[in-house]
């Protein structure tokens, strides 16, 4: 696979990511958090297992150690989307955005000493570019404030530590899992994790409608979010991850997860009429040039 074609898929899965926000605030007007956790998730896996039985992908984990496999899925899905879950109830959207931008600052400390991998100078600023990048667009919006718990904060803090080491081992493993093999086991326990949450939170009486059932009460439009959700969010944004991380250094492909906040940006203002200010672009280019001086190739 070419170089470029390495990179579109980045750029392909932060915008998949970036538009999911607009996509999954409709969708939690019909459904409790866990519940769309599950469908997007089932969606996912039986879409995989589809297209390998037709052949279009395949899926082979015998003869292939486990551990590996389980320490990427134990950390993505299930501790991240349950911690951010549960975080962003008890966090400003802005502190949830300025923590998880950090991501690529994450996997490139965890990466040195477990990946042995090692960034140049460039490479470093164009890092720390995105990342300003990032604080400068979300620190510019509102929603800060007094509204972030103790417990929030520490919850979306636990969510950015499990996605960098997701990173971290989803490259480790790249050897060892082909990115079809490694994103359906992810969306196969995501599935079951969050399947076995949502039956528990309806038998207690504490989710959204239980009684009502998920048809009778959700709409096509809700329907279509997961679908969007479970199709691109889950299965080809996720292989693209995968793909970004069995081909590139982890802190070379998490940088393209700052483009996603770019993405959320640029959605707000063509679907929602938000404006952008002056703030804001400079974040936009700030992000723009680090994705370019992290990932572009040194000249000899």
């Amino acid at each position: 696979m070419s170089r470029v074609a390495v990179y579109l898929a980045g750029v392909g899965w932060a915008t998949i990511f970036g538009l999911s926000f607009l996509v999954t605030k409709g969708a939690l007007e019909a459904f409790s958090p866990f519940e769309l956790l599950f469908l997007r998730f089932a969606l996912a896996t039986a879409a995989l297992g589809l297209l390998a039985a037709l052949r279009a992908v395949r899926l082979e984990f015998r003869g292939k150690p486990r551990l590996p496999l389980a320490l990427i899925c134990l950390f993505q899905p299930i501790i991240y989307f349950s911690c951010e879950t549960y975080g962003l109830q008890e966090t400003a959207s802005s502190t949830a955005g300025l923590i998880l931008g950090a991501l690529p600052a994450a996997v490139a400390a965890l990466s040195a000493p477990m990946l042995k991998e090692r960034l140049s100078l460039r490479q470093a600023l164009g890092l720390g570019l995105s990342v300003v990048g990032v604080v400068l667009i979300v620190g510019s919006g509102s929603g800060g404030g007094g509204s972030d718990s103790l417990r929030g904060v520490l919850l979306i803090v636990v969510a950015l530590v499990s996605a960098a080491f997701y990173n971290v081992f989803s490259r480790r493993s790249r050897e060892l899992y082909s990115p079809a093999e490694t994103t359906f086991a992810m969306m196969a326990s995501g599935a079951a994790f969050f399947g076995a949450l949502a039956l528990a939170q309806g038998l207690l009486g504490a989710g959204q409608g239980w009684e009502e059932g998920l048809i009778a009460r959700a709409t096509p439009a809700a329907w279509g979010a997961v679908a969007y959700l479970g199709i691109l969010s889950s299965v080809l944004a996720f292989f693209l991850v995968n793909l970004s991380l069995s081909r590139l250094k982890a802190s070379q492909a998490s940088i393209f997860g700052t483009i996603t906040t770019l993405v959320a940006l640029i959605a707000g203002v063509a679907f929602r009429g938000e404006s952008i200010g002056l703030v804001e672009l400079a974040g936009a280019i700030a992000i723009i040039c680090g994705v370019w001086a992290t990932n572009a190739r040194p000249r000899r």
